[in-house]
């Protein structure tokens, strides 16, 4: 009866040590990847990256100079006035509406089944370049019938579809692991031995967190980690991961060394005693 109490015990702890190792990575991904709202905030400040604003303003003035409507003299004076607006167009609330909607898009191409384009509509951008442009110029420029343009193609990414299936339970993870490891301790008929393992179990937990914030690179696809304008905003994900992770598996490592801690001063009491 001892030995079935405390194999009860055991397949107990090593449930709740799963489940605490998957608690703060899940609980992470759910909230800054999967949910749009935290997505947004993370990609927000990218809008200020000069690589990223290069992108987005040479494309606006390349769609509006390859509209065949324009005039090869006017063409020859709209091109440095076009490129003279654009480089201010960041500090703009065009630009950033224009971010924000950009990243709307590609956070619903990510979870969406399949390869995708990241398709971005400039015509306000092109409004918003034209506009003092055409009071230099004696005539009204024609905006591009589409000003539609594919920024990114999107691949396909199964693991990011299967992770949302399963995130939004990612914060009972925690507490279910603090419930499995109370009857752990509650079932073992030796509970000072169970105390130990618990905690050698927190600090694998522990391990296991920081290990996972370290190798993140290596678990994201290269289709993605090297993808053109998808790349650069994929590997902050990862840097934001990595620093959320280190210090939860520091606590989880505390947490586990203090139970051990614990469990090895109860055993050498009851020892003298």
């Amino acid at each position: 009866m001892s030995f079935a109490r405390d194999l009860v015990s055991v397949v107990l702890l090593l449930l709740a040590v799963v489940l605490g190792a998957l608690w703060a990575p899940t609980t992470w991904l759910h909230q800054h990847v999967v949910e749009r709202e935290g997505f947004l905030a993370i990609t927000e400040p990218l809008a200020e990256d000069p690589d990223f604003q290069r992108t987005m303003s040479d494309s606006a003035v390349e769609t509006l100079l390859g509209d065949e409507r324009i005039p090869g003299w006017i063409e020859e004076r709209l091109t440095p006035l076009a490129e003279e607006q654009a480089a201010t167009l960041t500090g703009t609330g065009v630009y950033a509406t224009l971010w924000e909607a950009t990243m709307a898009e590609l956070h619903g191409a990510l979870f969406s089944p399949g390869a995708s384009d990241l398709d971005v509509d400039l015509g306000p951008v092109i409004d918003r370049i034209l506009t003092p442009v055409e009071e230099k110029l004696p005539i009204e420029i024609p905006r591009p019938q589409d000003a539609t343009i594919t920024l990114a193609s999107i691949p396909d990414v199964p693991l990011l579809t299967r992770v949302s299936a399963v995130t939004p339970w990612a914060h009972w993870t925690g507490p279910a692991a603090l419930v499995l490891l109370a009857l752990a301790l509650l079932v073992a008929s030796h509970r000072r031995a169970m105390l130990i393992m618990a905690g050698l179990g927190g600090i694998l937990a522990g391990a296991g967190v920081w290990w996972i914030g370290e190798q993140v690179q290596t678990v994201v696809p290269d289709s993605i980690d090297q993808a053109a304008f998808l790349g650069p905003i994929v590997q902050v994900f990862e840097g934001h991961f990595q620093t959320a992770m280190m210090p939860q598996g520091v606590i989880m490592l505390g947490a586990g060394a203090l139970l051990t801690a614990v469990g090895l001063v109860l055993v050498g009491l009851r020892r003298r005693g």
